[in-house]
């Protein structure tokens, strides 16, 4: 029996606005199943979609060899700085502090179970023991974390205080300092020639800001040109949304809300050669809506709301950086 080890791979992509921090919140960057360069399994498709509300993943994974693979895959959320975080708010999560983006996983259609690992870290070290000892959740951003963080008291505080995982910020607040590492994980079998389908869906930590035409730089190229690939209908399309803005305006003026949601694809590079047929499939959420994305090759309206993509023999060279103006 060969053994393999797979892991979903996430990174963190915190988005800088033309508005205030308190105005905005950082999106972070999640992806879909990565296994290792000797995995003898192959991706004969992948079917993704993304919108600002909801991730939905569909892998066929083929195994063409005569014994089956057994692994251990991983999906790891992104880090969270809780130090960051205090000052700037991360976006869209769920109230949960450890499943904060909502995971759910299936396996030739039946819902699988799966373990969850969180730990804190402070300059290398493993202090979920001291954090957990102290009363408090290793994930203060979510379900007033930060609340509970400075109801700690007595000793308990002093305890804090004296590993330097806090600082007093005044007026009895606590500033964190450790970063949260969150992983799901559980063992798959790939029977011998045979195709296995893995599922998984989550909420998108979605950041959001208010949006105008951005500022160009020295060479002339703007946000909106660079980091999503505004063509000339859309950017008349959002210059007609921000002038009705600008006509009736709203308690924020004449600017529009904007939702990003980034998804990692690279990593699919890791798998065993490149994906046989991947489908994508984009979601502005509503039909007055406007999407941009950098995309090589032709995006296709399906419906009111949808776009979708067709490769096949697919190895991505760019990931998703996804803007939809409301």
């Amino acid at each position: 029996m060969t053994k393999t080890i797979c892991a979903l791979i996430a990174a963190t992509a915190l988005l800088a606005t033309a508005a205030s921090a308190d105005d905005s919140s950082a999106a972070l960057a999640m992806g879909g199943v990565v296994f290792t360069k000797n995995t003898p399994v192959r991706m004969a498709g992948e079917d993704l979609y993304v919108s600002p509300k909801t991730v939905r993943v569909r892998f066929e994974f083929v195994n063409d060899i005569g014994n089956a693979v057994v692994t251990i895959v991983a999906f790891p959320l992104p880090d969270i700085d809780t130090n960051e975080y205090s000052e700037s708010a991360v976006g869209t999560i769920t109230p949960d502090p450890v499943n904060f983006v909502g995971f759910k996983l299936a396996v030739n259609g039946k819902p699988v179970p799966f373990q969850v690992e969180q730990r804190a870290f402070y300059k290398g070290r493993d202090v979920t023991a001291a954090l957990k000892a102290a009363g408090v959740p290793l994930n203060v951003i979510a379900d007033d974390g930060y609340k509970t963080l400075d109801a700690v008291g007595g000793t308990k505080r002093a305890a804090l205080f004296k590993a330097d995982l806090v600082d007093d910020e005044g007026e009895g607040h606590l500033h964190p300092h450790w970063i949260v590492r969150t992983k799901f994980y559980w063992t798959q079998t790939f029977p011998a020639h045979s195709t296995t389908v893995i599922e998984h869906s989550y909420q998108p930590v979605t950041g959001q800001f208010f949006f105008s035409f951005m500022t160009e730089d020295v060479q002339g190229k703007s946000a909106e040109a660079t980091d999503y690939c505004f063509d000339g209908a859309t950017r008349a399309k959002v210059a007609a949304m921000i002038a009705a803005r600008k006509k009736t305006p709203g308690p924020n003026g004449d600017y529009l809300n904007a939702y990003v949601t980034d998804y990692i694809l690279k990593t699919a590079n890791n798998w065993n050669g490149p994906i046989g047929r991947f489908h994508l499939t984009l979601d502005k959420i509503k039909p007055d809506n406007v999407l941009s994305l950098c995309w090589r090759g032709d995006l296709k309206k399906i419906g009111p709301t949808t776009f979708d993509a067709v490769r096949t023999n697919f190895a991505p060279d760019q990931d998703i950086h996804l803007l939809v103006l409301e």
